[in-house]
């Protein structure tokens, strides 16, 4: 009898003893961030185009998303070929993001219709005119963006200070694209008060232009290129007539006077990348019906070496106003 209370006893000191040892805390796990989803569809590189993403980018890492981190950024470029837009948006559609951007009037137009989340456009010279949407101040609820519209009156005004004694201006655009469209109607009603006669030289793709602004150039005492996507996928085309038959070449972005274009006012297209990732973070937090922003930056940019290789002389004071000047004096 002793020794079963005794071992009885034993039993129980044993087993209150294990009872009342602490098991060794499980480590807290920090929670994985939220990573969201940006998807990106571009209608080509461009030193322009390819700045917005950038800059979106920046100012998105500014705002506390950080690449990799807690945002993830798809990006499919059609490579100047409008037909491809279509098929690159549902790719991207695919994935379901939480926000996709649109760069390019063509892409907004056909985002319109094949995205159905949250949407961000970029780079859209006119979008009431485009169809993008029907008012700047109260577009739908999940669409916003971010208008490129040049400051044409103040692209002229550049023209007329580099080329006081110019008459016949040629302007290259594609009547089929709405930026060009909002463009021309513009040109037509601000150039003639500055003296310019309107030389229109329409094509309906690249290709086109090396053979139709040939056939126009002896005749003209400078050319503008138009904002249109066609127009500025065929810059090597102009430039090359251009040079040859030592005609200015007025154009509307700073990579495209870096390239060869003689000057520029442009509204500044870090601002519009900027600008961009401002929205798509405002997107991104739930904010809805949000108005269009309109770029309002309007910055000069000259390229002196091509001043020399026609033959022209730009004012210092005209210097002065350049945010940027390429070439050497």
């Amino acid at each position: 009898m002793f020794r079963t209370c005794l071992a009885a006893l034993v039993l129980s000191l044993f087993v209150t003893g294990c009872e009342g040892t602490p098991e060794p805390a499980k480590p807290i796990e920090p929670a994985k961030p939220v990573v969201r989803t940006v998807a990106i569809a571009t209608l080509m590189t461009h030193p322009s185009l390819d700045l917005i993403v950038t800059s979106m980018k920046a100012e998105m890492e500014a705002k506390g998303f950080h690449e990799g981190e807690t945002v993830k950024y798809t990006i499919q470029n059609a490579n100047g070929d409008a037909n491809a837009v279509v098929g690159i948006l549902r790719d991207l559609e695919l994935s379901h993001p939480d926000v996709t951007v649109a760069i390019t009037t063509p892409v907004a137009q056909a985002a319109m219709k094949e995205v159905r989340g949250p949407l961000v456009f970029s780079a859209v010279t006119d979008p009431v005119g485009a169809g993008v949407v029907d008012s700047m101040e109260k577009p739908p609820p999940l669409i916003t963006g971010v208008s490129d519209a040049w400051p044409y009156k103040a692209q002229l005004e550049l023209a007329r200070s580099l080329v006081p004694s110019a008459k016949s201006l040629g302007v290259v655009f594609n009547p089929g694209e709405a930026a060009s469209q909002y463009g021309i109607a513009r040109i037509r009603e601000l150039a003639p008060p500055l003296g310019f006669e309107i030389t229109e030289i329409p094509v309906s793709n690249t290709s086109e232009i090396l053979g139709a602004l040939k056939v126009k150039a002896a005749k003209l005492d400078a050319v503008f290129l138009s904002s249109d996507n066609t127009v500025i996928s065929g810059v090597p085309a102009a430039l090359s007539v251009c040079f040859d038959q030592k005609k200015p070449l007025f154009v509307g972005d700073s990579g495209t006077v870096e390239q060869g274009g003689l000057a520029a006012v442009s509204v500044g297209y870090d601002g519009v990348g900027r600008a961009t990732g401002d929205l798509v973070a405002r997107m991104l937090g739930g904010e809805r019906n949000i108005p269009v922003v309109v770029a309002s930056d309007a910055e000069v940019y000259l390229n002196l070496d091509t001043a020399k290789r026609i033959g022209l002389e730009i004012p210092a004071d005209v210097r002065a106003q350049a945010k940027k000047v390429f070439g050497t004096p």
